[in-house]
């Protein structure tokens, strides 16, 4: 079987899926359109991590990352991404989790798993 294309990058849809997310979360958006709440967050790719850490979520234009979450053991970003944008990453809400999956020379392709405690 031939491996498939990866799904092409739709900022509009990766923008739904986030607000989706946060919505049906129950997360608090505070009056600088940022929210923070802490996660499981699991991290595939050549290096596997699953950690707790704090998430930083921004609906402002002026942050450059509009998802990121602070680091803890291997989750750390000499080894794995901690920051994603809407223009580089595919962005899914599905079964109550965040999923976030894209391609870097870094890390080669990755998928990300952001479950709220």
């Amino acid at each position: 079987m031939e491996p498939t294309e990866p799904e092409q990058i739709d900022e509009d849809a990766n923008w739904e899926a986030l607000t989706n997310f946060i919505e049906e979360s129950g997360i608090n958006i505070d009056r600088g359109q940022r929210c923070r709440f802490d996660a499981l967050v699991s991290f595939r790719s050549d290096r596997n991590v699953d950690e707790q850490t704090r998430v930083h979520i921004s609906f402002r234009d002026d942050d450059v990352s509009a998802i990121r979450f602070g680091e803890a053991g291997q989750l750390n970003p000499v080894f794995v991404h901690t920051e994603f944008r809407m223009t580089s990453s595919i962005i899914k809400f599905e079964n109550s989790e965040l999923k976030i999956m894209g391609t870097s020379p870094k890390v080669g392709r990755y998928k990300v798993r952001i479950l709220p405690n």
